[in-house]
């Protein structure tokens, strides 16, 4: 079975840090790119990700990557990781709360699976 891959996208450079050590520890998620401005992430003609963990809670941004790629689920997280939320194919909100390691690699997890078994059909 592939990994799931992950583009993280705007998050502050600690976060970034502390996100990238969560899911490295993880053998079924892989990250596979960085974009360190959000607006490249409506820009990218094709994003080979099925996961983006979001810097900021943006709907409108998060909308628009689903609407050019459906397959994809949007994890947002506050600057703080005091809050974040999840978008999936309509965009839907998910509001996840405090995310420790463990949570951010069970959230992301459970993020790819839906899309995951939604984009195989």
């Amino acid at each position: 079975m592939k990994p799931t891959r992950i583009l993280l996208v705007a998050l502050p450079r600690l976060l970034e840090e502390i996100v990238s050590e969560a899911l490295s520890e993880a053998p079924d998620l892989a990250v596979v790119g960085l974009l360190r401005d959000a607006g490249s992430l409506t820009r990218e003609a094709s994003l080979q990700a099925d996961v983006v963990v979001l810097g900021g809670d943006d709907p409108a941004l998060a909308a628009s990557a689903l609407e050019r790629q459906p397959h994809l689920a949007v994890l947002a997280v506050s600057e703080d990781a005091r809050g974040s939320s999840l978008y999936v194919l309509r965009p839907e909100r998910t509001l996840i709360g405090d995310l420790s390691p463990q949570s951010l690699v069970a959230t992301v997890r459970a993020a790819a699976e839906p899309v995951a078994t939604w984009w195989a059909r």
